[in-house]
């Protein structure tokens, strides 16, 4: 993770009794932040940034006065509770104390943020599911997992970029002003449709199910896993070029090939990959 530094179990999480240890977790401007949860109003805040270790989040759009919560609240140690700071016009979330050792129970540490339209989101956690209450209607989306997967109904942003180790990605309906982005190592990855400028999706292992909408040109690289592509705007069309070490390519739609680039409509989506192993599907 970016600024969170685990000194104790070289950065690495683990169960005993119940409860998980984050080892110490340490940050800049620790004597700025504040313990426990707390309300703030939206028109004050532009971006927010989460470091989170375990329990999971959800995220909410709201307006006027919202809240941030954790499912222990009260019943948790001063050290233990998250830990909160307005810096200007900037929201800054971290998991417990700075310089704390935590072992609380992940179920207490499930964090439930409300957020403001538009606002640029940042969220580095190691262990925990990411989802989504209802839409989400933001501006620049920057997510950093290393396990735990993340599961989104209906996401609006600017732009997008989901970096994980581990874990499945599955976003319903995703519409995106500029590059949505992908990094997995390993976990399958399912996004049923997106409207985008760029989509870039680079994994090492798992299956990758892209519905495309509105999308001027799309790069896959894949180590490992099917890919399946489904155009769903018939009218653009695609011109999709296919690089395959081993594994089957399979275009069910009407098309006019040229070596391992296939023509279809109008060919105005650009999509381009390159897959190791495992089959590819475009219908």
């Amino acid at each position: 993770m970016k600024r969170i530094v685990a000194v104790l179990l070289a950065g690495c999480m683990f169960l005993f009794a119940g409860c998980t240890c984050s080892g110490i977790i340490r940050y800049a401007d620790a004597d700025k932040y504040t313990p426990g949860g707390f309300t703030y109003e939206a028109e004050k805040i532009t971006a927010v940034d989460v470091d989170w270790s375990a329990g999971g989040i959800t995220l909410k759009n709201g307006s006027g006065t919202l809240s941030v919560s954790e499912s222990g609240g009260d019943s948790l140690k001063e050290e233990d509770r998250l830990y909160w700071w307005i810096d200007g016009t900037t929201l800054r979330i971290r998991f417990c104390k700075s310089g704390h050792l935590s072992t609380v129970k992940a179920s207490d540490k499930h964090l439930t943020l409300e957020l403001p339209d538009f606002v640029d989101l940042d969220v580095d956690i190691a262990s925990g599911k990411i989802e989504a209450e209802g839409m989400l209607n933001l501006g620049e989306l920057n997510v950093d997992t290393a396990s735990g997967g993340m599961e989104l109904q209906n996401l609006f942003a600017k732009q997008a970029s989901i970096d994980s180790a581990s874990g499945g990605l599955h976003i319903t309906n995703a519409s995106v002003t500029g590059a949505f982005e992908v990094d997995s190592a390993s976990g399958a990855l399912t996004v049923e449709q997106i409207s985008a400028d760029s989509v870039k999706i680079d994994s090492a292992s798992g299956g990758i199910v892209l519905g495309i909408g509105t999308v001027n040109s799309v790069k896959i690289d894949s180590a490992s896993g099917g890919i399946t592509i489904r155009l769903q705007s018939a009218e653009r069309g695609a011109q999709v070029r296919i690089e395959s070490v081993s594994g089957s390519v399979n275009v069910k739609l009407p098309n006019e090939k040229d070596g391992n680039t296939y023509r279809i409509g109008s060919g105005e989506c650009k999509i381009e990959i390159d897959s190791v192993s495992g089959g590819v599907t475009v219908e």
